[in-house]
């Protein structure tokens, strides 16, 4: 089943301009079959939001993202900390 993505076109165009980071792009960290994946419990969201690792063209990025429905909701995303890097092995 292939994904659809979603986002919040004022968050993208945000994300673009501060860390040039563009979810079209990024958002292919989920066809790697070696990222890392785990709960974001770090607040009380109200929903079950989610933290992927992954390589995109040998480039490292973390992305925040939520389930809704059948659609993979992007929050942000950033290139990965040395941290990240090494929680993805």
């Amino acid at each position: 089943m292939e994904r659809t993505f979603a986002f919040d076109p004022g968050k993208h165009a945000a994300l673009i301009a501060r860390r040039g980071i563009d979810f079209l792009v990024v958002s292919a960290v989920f066809n790697d079959r070696q990222r890392v994946d785990y709960a974001d419990t770090r607040f009380e969201y109200g929903e079950e939001r989610r933290v992927t690792v992954g390589k995109v063209d040998g480039s490292f990025f973390t992305v925040v993202y939520t389930l809704r429905d059948d659609v993979t909701w992007l929050i942000t995303a950033w290139p990965s900390s040395r941290k990240e890097r090494a929680r993805y092995g």
